[in-house]
Order: structure tokens, then sequence, then C-alpha cells
């Protein structure tokens, strides 16, 4: 390969611009040559072509390079234009066949998840009281406890601590050390349970969907009555629930390591 070949040049300036995402302060030319190997001069040449049209920014006073607001806007536009149903939509479909039983597909908002896809099942001819718009706290559900249990835990007690905690029934999780261990267990085993904590006689198991960072701000579920979830069935659940959030995580362009 040529030494400025197109592509060759649109690798360097990835490799440059990603470092520059991961560091808090900035960093120099000098700094930016040491680590990827390249020479001062290719990476000046570089980061001038990313400065001109704001991937990247300069500080004319210590000459330390950041990644530029730019990259903020044009993330703005893919976010904007990301729909997570229709992206999700099969795999949930898929994860109903499976399972026979309901799926929900939920986002975080603020201290609450906020229910965006629903598929019942059709393993009974009860249904979930669940409903697309529903919104519920993150710390009574098994899903919120899935999207929490990805987050730093000092994020997590924050939302515990503005939250407005009292026993939707007399399973819920009211106290902040419990509930903690609760979110502990979450991140070692990768699902999350709702034991009738939100809705008395109903049983979920949540799998949470994380972002490229490994955070989550969406996840999904399989709820079923408590008659027909009995530990041997969320055995026989979870398989199929965790192949599910892989795969729409991966449709999303997240993580996938779990």
């Amino acid at each position: 390969m040529a030494e400025h070949s197109p592509v060759q040049s649109l690798d360097r300036a990835f490799d440059l611009l990603e470092i520059l995402c991961r560091s808090r302060g900035g960093m120099t030319i000098g700094a930016l040559s040491a680590e990827t190997g390249l020479h001062k001069s290719t990476v000046h040449r570089l980061l001038t072509s990313m400065c001109m049209r704001g991937y990247v920014q300069r500080d004319a006073e210590t000459s330390m390079y950041r990644a530029g607001m730019r990259l903020c806007e044009m993330s703005s536009y893919i976010v904007d234009n990301l729909d997570v149903v229709d992206r999700a939509r099969a795999v949930l479909e898929r994860l109903g066949r499976e399972t026979d039983e309901t799926v929900h597909l939920v986002m975080r908002d603020e201290r609450d998840v906020v229910y965006i896809h629903k598929i019942d099942g059709g393993n009974s001819a009860i249904r979930m009281f669940s409903r697309i718009g529903m919104r519920l706290p993150l710390y009574c559900t098994g899903v919120g406890k899935a999207i929490l249990a990805t987050w730093p835990r000092s994020e997590a007690r924050a939302v515990w601590e503005a939250s407005d905690v009292y026993a939707w029934t007399e399973h819920t999780i009211t106290d902040e050390e419990a509930f903690f261990r609760e979110i502990d267990k979450v991140r070692q085993l990768g699902y999350a349970l709702d034991n009738e904590e939100n809705e008395v006689g109903v049983r979920c198991i949540a799998a949470a969907i994380p972002d490229y960072r490994g955070r989550a701000f969406y996840a999904i579920s399989l709820s079923a009555p408590t008659a027909r979830m009995a530990d041997e069935r969320i055995v026989q659940l979870r398989g199929p629930l965790l192949r599910a959030s892989r795969d729409i995580a991966q449709a999303l362009g997240g993580s996938t390591g779990r």
C-alpha cells in the first residue's frame, strides 16, 4: 500500500480520532506520534484536516489537540435517525416465537423506564397489564435493574437516592443495601429478575442492551404469571433472552461482550 493512499490515510485519521476521544485532557502531536508510531508530520497533516472540518480542536496556548464538537453534532443526527424498535423488531418477534411469553422492550428516561414495544405471549389467556408508553421506576422492575447494573455504582446510587422509593408490592426491595446487593448479583449473572416487585402475580427475567461503552439505556424482558415462571422456567428462558439482547446490541452497534 502506498504511503499516502486514501485508505491508509483514512485508517490513520480514525486511529487518531479514536485516541483523542478517549483522552481526557487532550494530547500533543508528539504524544500522538509516540502512541501511534506515525511520523509527527503525518500526525500534523491529518490533525490539520480534521481541525478544518471541526472533528478536532487545537488549543493555541498549549498546542493540545482534543476531539471536536462536530462529533457531538454528528452523533445527535445518528441518534435521531436510529429507530430502535425497527432494528429490534425481528429479534423480539423471534424471541416471542421461541418462548411464547410476553416480550417487552424499554428505554431509560431519567429515573424511569418507558415501555416502547410489546409482543403478547400466546402461552396464556392472561395478558400483562403493561402497555406501550407505560412508565415505571427503574428500581422496582427487572428491566430497570438490568440497566442500572451496567452503570458505575455511583451513578446507579444517584438514581436510587433521587427516586421516590416505596413498596409497589410486598416484594419490592426498598432497602438500599439490599437493592445494591441485588444489582451486584445482576452484574454477575448478566440478567435481572423481577420477583413480583412491581406487579403481584407476575415474574420477569430481563437483560440489558449495552451500547458501545457497555452501558445500557435499553433492556428487554420476558414476563409471565408466577404459576408459569418457576425457577426451572427462568433457566429455560435465560438463553433465548441473552441471545436476543446480544443480537439487538449488535444491530444497534453496541457491546456484545456478555
